[in-house]
């Protein structure tokens, strides 16, 4: 699913070109009752990539990001408390906050993962965009357009813990919030056990 994505936003669409990875992750054809390790992968190179998540609790729901590069090194990290808005628009908006991060650092070479199948499939082009997040994604398509390459991915739960724990992270926030270090030793251990390519696993991959 890779993109050149240096046309003007009228003429720009996301064409996935599934891998063997990919449809591994994110085809539902085929499920078993097997246990599947699942785990987070440092980007190539010369990429940064960036995961995202939302989280709802009660009526409130916050979203978080983190970028990171080729060896694993966190780059920069951000949470927010979106109010009462629904997970939908809470995944959008993390993940709209870190393609906007990515692109004020100047990073032209981006991979995305998210465990939300409805944000990337939208953002793929491979379903109607729902209303709800209609806005917010023609941000995200602003944004990438200004990239040179961009991979876009669907991933499970387990290799995604480091934004699953900033999503959380941020219902406790007055204010959206950006680090470039761990704030936490919790967070710190999450991103060590991703360098070292510790695995969950999950069944019925």
């Amino acid at each position: 699913m890779l993109i050149r994505a240096k046309r003007e936003f009228a003429e720009w669409t996301i064409r996935p070109r599934l891998s063997e990875d990919t449809v591994s992750q994110g085809s539902t054809l085929h499920r078993s009752n097997s246990l599947s390790p699942i785990r987070w992968q440092a980007p190539p190179l010369g990429f940064v990539k960036i995961n995202f998540d939302g989280s709802l609790h009660h009526s409130s729901s916050a979203g978080g990001f983190i970028i990171r590069g080729w060896g694993g090194n966190l780059i920069k990290a951000g949470a927010a408390q979106h109010g009462t808005s629904n997970i939908l628009v809470a995944e959008a908006r993390a993940l709209r906050d870190g393609v906007r991060a990515v692109v004020d650092s100047g990073f032209e070479r981006v991979l995305i993962e998210g465990d939300n199948s409805i944000v990337i499939q939208a953002l793929q082009g491979r379903i109607t965009v729902p209303w709800q997040i209609a806005g917010l994604t023609h941000d995200v398509s602003i944004y990438l357009s200004q990239l040179d390459h961009v991979s876009i991915s669907h991933i499970y739960r387990e290799a995604n813990m480091a934004a699953d724990w900033l999503s959380k992270a941020g219902h406790s926030l007055a204010s959206p919030t950006v680090w470039y270090h761990p704030p936490s030793l919790e967070l710190q251990a999450i991103l060590y056990s991703d360098v070292m390519g510790s695995s969950l696993e999950r069944r019925g991959v």
